[in-house]
């Protein structure tokens, strides 16, 4: 049997940040999204390299760390 083989983008070091953030939190990429001000597409794009996210990873990372450091408290 041949299968198709399924084209998926590989992750940037941002995207398996965001991976890791969302597994430990249980939020979704569209709540992170959401919750930062940035479109989701922009961020999934982000996450795989098709978008360069200047403005983008530092206002995520910053967000991220922010979370985290609450939910510590």
């Amino acid at each position: 049997m041949n299968y198709v083989a399924y084209k998926r983008k590989p992750k940037t070091d941002f995207g398996i940040e965001v991976r890791i953030f969302t597994a430990q939190t249980g939020m979704t990429v569209k709540e992170l999204a959401d919750k930062t001000g940035v479109k989701y597409i922009t961020l999934v794009e982000t996450t795989t390299g098709r978008c360069a996210g200047h403005k983008v990873i530092p206002t995520v990372r910053r967000f991220m760390e922010d979370y985290k450091q609450r939910m510590e408290v």
